[in-house]
Formats: C-alpha cells, sequence, structure tokens
C-alpha cells in the first residue's frame, strides 16, 4: 500500500439498503490484507469476517518461497505480492531471478493470486511492466499452472499521473491482456475527495483504458476509507462499493485492514459488523 494524496472533488453522501446474506449471495471473494502476522488475520476473521473471509493479501519484498510463511497456513485463499530483490527490475525482466520465481511459484498453493510489484504505476513505465508481466507469467505459469498471475494497479496514479507513467495506456494495457486479471487499489483519503468508488475518477479511467479493453476478470485488490471521514460515513461507502462491485461482476473484494497504518482500518463496532454483512454475501467456495 503506498500513501495516497486526497484530490479535491466533490464528497458524497448516502444511505444505501442492505440485502440480507440470503438475498444477495455473491460470486464475489471477500477479504483483507492484515499484516504478515497469522494473529492479524484471525483478529480480522473474527472483527470483520466472522470467518466468511477467503481471500488473503499478503506482501514479500523479495522474491522468497512462502513454504513456511505463516500467511500460508491461515486457512485462506491467497493473494500474493512480491517484488524482485533489492527492487532490481531489470536483472527480473533479464532473467536473474528465474530460479527464485520457479521456486516461489512451485510452492504457492493452486489457486493463488500472485502479482509481482503492486501498483508498477509508481515506479516504471508501461513498456517496462509489460516485460515484467510477460517473465513473471513465463516462469510461473511453467512451474505452477495453477497460480492466476494478475497486475494489480494503482488508482491514484490513474487520476493523476504524478509520475508520469500512465499518460498513456501504452505497454499497461498489453501487460492487462497477459494478465489472467486485473486489479484495483483504491482508497478513500481523508479531506474533501471523493469516497466511492464509483466516484473515483482514477477508477474510472482505469476502467474505460485498461480493464474494458483487456476484457479480464477484475478486482479491488486494496479498498480503503480513511478514519478521518466516521464511522457513520465510512459505513455507508462501503455498503455503495459492495453494491457497486457486485453490478460490476468484481471476481473480489478486498479490504485493507492493516496496523501498519491505523487510518485505514475498521475499528467502530458498527462499521465492523457493517463489513460482516459483506463477508457474509461473499463467496464462501
Amino acid at each position: 500500500m503506498t500513501h495516497k494524496l486526497a484530490v479535491l472533488s466533490i464528497t458524497v453522501g448516502m444511505a444505501v439498503a442492505f440485502p440480507s446474506p440470503a438475498q444477495s449471495a455473491t460470486t464475489i471473494w471477500v477479504g483483507a490484507s492484515t499484516g504478515s502476522q497469522a494473529a492479524g488475520w484471525s483478529t480480522a476473521q473474527n472483527a470483520i469476517g466472522d470467518d466468511k473471509l477467503s481471500y488473503r493479501r499478503s506482501f514479500d519484498p523479495t522474491l522468497r518461497s512462502p513454504d513456511k510463511a505463516s500467511w500460508r497456513v491461515a486457512g485462506s485463499r491467497h493473494w500474493y505480492s512480491a517484488k524482485p530483490p533489492e527492487n532490481d527490475i531489470q536483472g527480473y525482466i533479464d532473467g536473474k531471478y528465474d530460479g527464485q520465481l520457479r521456486a516461489l511459484a512451485k510452492d504457492l498453493p493452486p489457486g493463488t493470486i500472485f502479482t509481482v510489484y503492486h501498483e508498477p504505476e509508481d515506479d516504471m513505465s508501461g513498456a517496462t511492466f509489460n516485460l515484467l508481466m510477460r517473465k513473471t507469467i513465463d516462469v510461473v505459469k511453467a512451474a505452477n499452472p495453477g497460480v492466476l498471475v494478475w497486475y494489480s494497479a494503482m488508482a491514484y496514479q490513474w487520476e493523476t499521473n504524478s509520475k508520469g507513467n500512465v499518460g498513456s495506456p501504452a505497454g499497461w494495457i498489453d501487460a492487462a491482456r497477459a494478465a489472467d486479471g486485473v486489479s484495483l487499489d483504491v482508497y478513500a483519503s481523508p479531506g474533501d475527495g471523493p469516497l466511492r468508488i464509483r466516484d473515483d475518477k482514477g477508477f474510472k479511467r482505469w476502467w474505460d483504458l485498461i480493464k474494458v479493453p483487456s476484457g479480464k476478470p477484475w478486482g479491488i485488490s486494496e479498498r480503503g476509507i480513511a478514519a478521518a471521514h466516521g464511522e457513520q460515513r465510512r459505513i455507508a461507502v462501503l455498503k455503495d462499493d459492495w453494491a457497486f462491485v457486485k453490478e460490476r461482476g468484481a471476481h473480489h473484494f478486498l479490504y485493507w485492514q492493516n496496523n501498519n497504518d491505523g487510518k485505514w482500518m475498521l475499528t467502530g463496532s458498527e462499521e465492523k459488523a457493517a463489513f460482516r454483512a459483506i463477508a457474509a454475501q461473499g463467496r464462501q467456495n
């Protein structure tokens, strides 16, 4: 997760009816990022999942094999993000780490969603990311065809292009078409920016330039709503977000319930209950 800055736009206030689980069971997997420790996942399952969270988002700054990682035995599906050692992007593309990547891929449970370099728009061009994605797909699929290789994008950059890497979809769309799916990290920062996913300018631009033309399954790989907006507003946004991802046929919806940055965590009793209601409607098997 990268810090996102608020972008000025209109705010929202809404009241969204929330159907019972029996009325609206979906095919959307619901999960969370909870940090590197197994205890964080257990706490989230109780607090916001009622033991119905499915995908656990986990991160590693290298290509370390996850065979003994605590997240692997957490009783969940896995959404695993890694990066080239020491951020050696060119070395990765050139094949320097193929052996490590191959060993990692063999150790991933079937059905794992895997990405190398989430939110790449912060750090490279579309052309470079396309090469990185092709390398990832070639090595991972040869080692373990059951692993799903996804592109995890950053809504903030697709709105602001503050790093100058997404002025056009060139390269990015090629990577998206090669991937098994495309996802987006979307944050409602403190301030007067848009709160709902449906109103987020970065989401809209990414949807039009990447998701739609790629034709691939899509999901929300990180969702955060700043605590500064207050519990009732966060609940309203969560409910609208859930309705929206159902309308758009998302594959998964994951919340950033990570204690490394408490401003995003759902801590109020009512907002935690609201997310438990979402988890209860999510796909379980």
